[in-house]
């Protein structure tokens, strides 16, 4: 047929010309055995190494799958006590317990890959490839999370509806902290892809890509999810809790998966409103302060600060901060690659701080609060003519031992509670910063005022040891020194009287102006002023509290005997010599001059902490280290001028024409002291102090009694100081006079 296919190659072989083998047409076998041998080639290598990654690899895989991570967490410790000389504790650290919440167990609603972990977590291997199995240990893992946050409302007494809040509140904060993350990624990201170089042509981006490709490890081109360190801790949902909730749940870990108990301290304050200046308060250390510790130690604190530590702020609790502060532990955690906690291994133990104990005689610091109080609270009637006197803003008490200078009270009008730092009451805190009286001043030790007439002393030691005034040299007062205007005693101004005739003694009973302002026109401000820096005028006492101050001493230029009585400097001289013109000391320099002149001039350091020592060994009773209480000798002081001075002052409560006698006087006891009345001016009411020792003939106890604006110092601070020395005695503190005793004339 003309129509019939022709086939060249059989035409060929029909002719001899091909040989008969030629091509796989004759054998097919062949092909599909090649086709077969090339197939198995690759699925034995794939077998191979699916065996070898599982015999050889599979140790190294499960270890990157159970991956732990280490972390170092710290122990808490506890901070010294601060206990009042009769062994009541002032301060002192308490130990609470925190109730915390892995945060995949508290986020609502559950994280799925989280959830489907812990139920793979619960089956063994083959049970995970039984979808039907995994759903049902899904369900029991959230039936656990339900009733572990019933169990957690019935053991911690908050409401579910509480819980859930706290709940609410930590998955927030920690979203914002992811949302923060995830566009910081963002951005740079952006950044990265916005910051291409120049178009540099084909072959220069070829090239570029080929170097990469060959180079650089392949990287998943899906972005990986965003996990911030807060998504794998344990939250505080509780604080504070009972010992017996924290047992419970300790004791019983299956029934409350994703907790843990923490121990932490706080710092308490038994008697939050005794002594609250002195005693003082410790507040957590927050970023700020720490760098600036930081860089106060470069090559490292020596106290070994961490975030979160308490530091002493203001009183004892600051000035004795290296004794007081415990050392924290450390603690290695082991948490597995969804911060769980695996094991954990104490690697640091915890440090106790020391004990203080401290001078302080705590009745006597409460009677002498109380007697401020009732000062500042309501009006008072003077109790030699019946008449209202001011109220005063403010005052200060100071009682201290006249031979070691131990302060046995240091009483602060108005006050605070120091339960303003243990409950962070926000409202009684900016209450307290508000007070125009100024609650958290310490006027014990930071207040600055003019002493006004109790400075006489100071000035009548000046005067004796010039050796330009003889104390028993008559001296007549007729009420002014040249002026019935000016220069005046106070009994002129009021009533139109002079003192009359009298010596130094009779001067210092009777507060005469007028031989003061004689006196230091004839020998000049000069004796003063250095006297005055002999007793520690114009500076610190150097007591154990941080904030003192030191007051002002004026320096006052001399002059010549002959142009004292007109030189512009002279009028500022005869105010230094009774306590005025530009000098301000604090209550406690004014006790330290006092304690001077009892203990037979003997400069004393105050101190408010008797001994220190460990926590766990220190009494009230007897301290392991005492701290010295430094005393120094005031030089060149005679003591016929202290006899001279003690004189007078005795006579100021003993004499019925002292200023302190119908107001201090009390039977049995001998007071010694002086009043004073400074004149603050502005039209305000004069400052009223009362400054003495008792017993008058062996002193034991130095004091000092100031009023702001609240008048006369014989008037308003005398009747505080008879008082103070009624609970001198009350307490224990002073000899008991005998029961029949007469009247101290």
């Amino acid at each position: 047929m003309l129509n019939r296919a022709a086939n060249p190659y059989h035409s060929e072989l029909e002719s001899g010309r091909l040989p008969a083998d030629v091509g796989f047409g004759r054998h097919p076998g062949l092909r599909i055995g090649l086709l077969f041998s090339g197939i198995a080639l690759v699925v034995g290598a794939i077998a191979v190494r699916l065996l070898y990654v599982q015999s050889q690899l599979c140790e190294d895989y499960a270890a990157e799958f159970e991956r732990t991570i280490e972390r170092v967490e710290p122990i808490s410790s506890h901070d010294g006590r601060i206990i009042a000389a009769d062994g009541e504790v002032l301060a002192e650290d308490q130990q609470v317990f925190g109730l915390r919440v892995h945060y995949r167990w508290l986020e609502e609603p559950p994280d799925p890959s989280w959830l489907k972990s812990q139920a793979l977590s619960r089956l063994d291997r083959p049970s995970r490839r039984d979808h039907e199995k995994v759903k049902l240990e899904t369900e029991h893992v959230l039936r656990l999370r339900s009733r572990l946050w019933e169990q957690l409302s019935q053991l911690t007494g908050v409401s579910p509806k509480g819980l859930a809040a706290r709940r609410r509140e930590v998955q927030r904060r920690v979203e914002r902290i992811y949302a923060m993350v995830e566009d910081r990624r963002e951005e740079r990201a952006a950044g990265k892809s916005g910051s291409g170089q120049a178009d540099d042509g084909f072959w220069a981006k070829t090239w570029d890509a080929v170097v990469q490709a060959l180079t650089t490890p392949p990287v998943r081109e899906a972005t990986e999810p965003v996990v911030v360190r807060e998504q794998l801790d344990y939250h505080v949902i509780a604080s504070d809790i009972p010992l017996e909730t924290a047992v419970e749940v300790e004791a019983h870990p299956e029934s409350f998966p994703g907790t843990r108990i923490v121990a932490a301290t706080r710092r308490v304050y038994p008697h939050g409103d005794t002594a609250p200046h002195v005693v003082g308060y410790r507040t957590p250390i927050d970023d700020e302060a720490l760098q600036a510790r930081i860089g106060r130690f470069p090559q490292g604190d020596p106290l070994d600060y961490l975030p979160g530590d308490r530091i002493g702020r203001t009183g004892l609790e600051r000035s004795y901060e290296r004794h007081l502060r415990g050392l924290r532990g450390m603690r290695k955690l082991v948490l597995n690659r969804r911060g769980e906690i695996l094991r954990s291994e104490n690697v640091r133990e915890p440090r106790y701080g020391q004990d203080l104990v401290l001078s302080l005689a705590l009745p006597l610091q409460r009677e002498a609060e109380r007697l401020l109080d009732d000062c500042l609270a309501r009006e008072h009637l003077d109790e030699t003519n019946g008449k209202p006197l001011p109220i005063p803003p403010g005052g200060a008490i100071v009682a201290l031992d006249v031979r070691t200078g131990a302060v046995l009270a240091a009483a602060s009008a108005p006050r605070f509670d120091l339960g303003l730092f243990v409950d962070h009451d926000a409202a009684a805190w900016d209450e307290a910063v508000a007070d125009p009286r100024k609650p958290l001043f310490h006027r014990a030790t930071e207040m600055a005022l003019p002493p006004g007439s109790v400075f006489k002393v100071l000035s009548a030691i000046a005067f004796v040891e010039s050796g330009r005034l003889d104390p028993e040299r008559s001296f007549h007062c007729r009420g002014y020194l040249d002026d019935p205007d000016h220069y005046r005693c106070l009994i002129f101004r009021n009533y139109g009287v002079s003192h009359g005739d009298l010596n130094l003694v009779d001067a210092l009973a009777r507060s005469c102006n007028v031989y003061f302002f004689d006196a230091a026109r004839r020998i000049g401000a000069g004796p003063i002023s250095e006297w005055g820096d002999r007793f520690g005028f114009g500076r610190p006492t150097g007591v154990d509290l941080p904030g003192e101050r030191g007051g002002s001493l004026p320096v006052i230029a001399e002059t010549s005997v002959s142009d004292r009585r007109t030189a512009p400097s002279n009028g500022d001289a005869l105010q230094l010599a009774i306590g005025q013109a530009r000098l301000t000391t604090t209550p406690l320099q004014i006790a330290r001059l006092m304690a001077a002149v009892a203990n037979g001039g003997r400069l004393v350091v105050p101190r408010f902490v008797a001994g220190t020592g460990p926590a766990t060994h220190l009494s009230a009773a007897a301290s392991d280290s005492a701290t010295p209480l430094g005393t120094a000798r005031i030089p060149e002081l005679s003591p016929r001028t202290l006899d001279v001075v003690r004189r007078g002052l005795e006579q100021v409560v003993a004499d019925p024409h002292g200023t302190g006698y119908k107001t201090v006087r009390l039977p049995g006891i001998a007071i010694a002291g002086k009043t004073g009345t400074a004149e603050p001016g502005g039209g305000r009411p004069d400052h009223a102090w009362f400054a003495g020792y008792v017993p008058a003939e062996r002193p034991k106890i130095a004091f000092v009694v100031v009023l702001e604006n609240a008048g006369s110092g014989g008037h308003a601070a005398g009747p505080v100081a008879r008082k103070l020395v009624q609970a001198l005695l009350a307490g224990g503190l002073l000899d008991a006079p005998p029961a029949s005793a007469p009247a101290a004339n």
